[in-house]
């Protein structure tokens, strides 16, 4: 496995922040435990590592730790640069980064209430899900973040098929989340979208962690 130290990693593995992590960590052949934490925790020990209250977090043996998908991704980066997730030419660069901001804040805002109310609540709280919040983001809240991607991200931060950056790892995990709700990507009005995820979910190692989630599921 990886040649760096092995770490902790605080969180829950369907969190599309956790899953962004542990793809980066598995691309890097990072060895590292998961350690089950649900968000909003609020023991004493957690928040030292997690001000925010937020997961994930990644903690080595000598006690170093780090809140925030984006910030352990750029750190590991730094310290197990192959294969760089994060291109050399500036422009490319920061247009990954704006990718990885709006994945995580458009597109999990809008695709996390569907799955919520469709796994979360339905299958691991067994309670019945509001299918009119289901409805107002599949029909009004989803389709627009959906062709603002397929007109913007697609062709381009390697979208088309390229290498993996942190733009196109971070666009591709909270899809994983629409997946296990039962939402898929209309191919034809979606096209590229669609046939990016497809390329996404079967990269050996993606679908290794994909395939992993799908049978923690099973057993609710």
């Amino acid at each position: 496995m990886g040649r760096h130290q092995r770490g902790t990693l605080y969180g829950v593995s369907l969190s599309p922040f956790v899953r962004k992590v542990r793809a980066a960590l598995a691309l890097k052949e990072i060895q590292y435990e998961l350690v089950n934490v649900m968000p909003g925790a609020m023991e004493p020990e957690f928040l030292a590592k997690s001000p925010l209250s937020k997961i994930p977090v990644w903690e080595e043996g000598d006690g170093f730790s780090l809140p925030d998908s984006s910030v352990i991704c750029a750190y590991l980066e730094r310290i197990q640069p192959e294969p760089a997730l994060y291109p050399e030419d500036p422009r490319a660069m920061a247009t990954a980064l704006f990718w990885e901001e709006y994945s995580d804040t458009r597109v999990v805002d809008s695709g996390t209430p569907i799955f919520f109310q469709r796994v979360v609540r339905a299958h691991i709280f067994k309670q019945s899900a509001e299918e009119e919040i289901v409805r107002r983001h599949l029909e009004d809240l989803l389709p627009p973040v959906l062709d603002q991607i397929e007109a913007l991200f697609i062709g381009r931060d390697g979208a088309d098929g390229g290498e993996i950056t942190i733009g196109t790892l971070s666009m591709w995990s909270p899809h994983v989340n629409l997946l296990h709700a039962g939402v898929s990507i209309d191919s034809k009005r979606w096209p590229g979208l669609a046939a990016f995820l497809a390329r996404m979910n079967e990269h050996p190692l993606l679908a290794a962690i994909l395939e992993e989630e799908r049978a923690a599921l099973a057993s609710f």
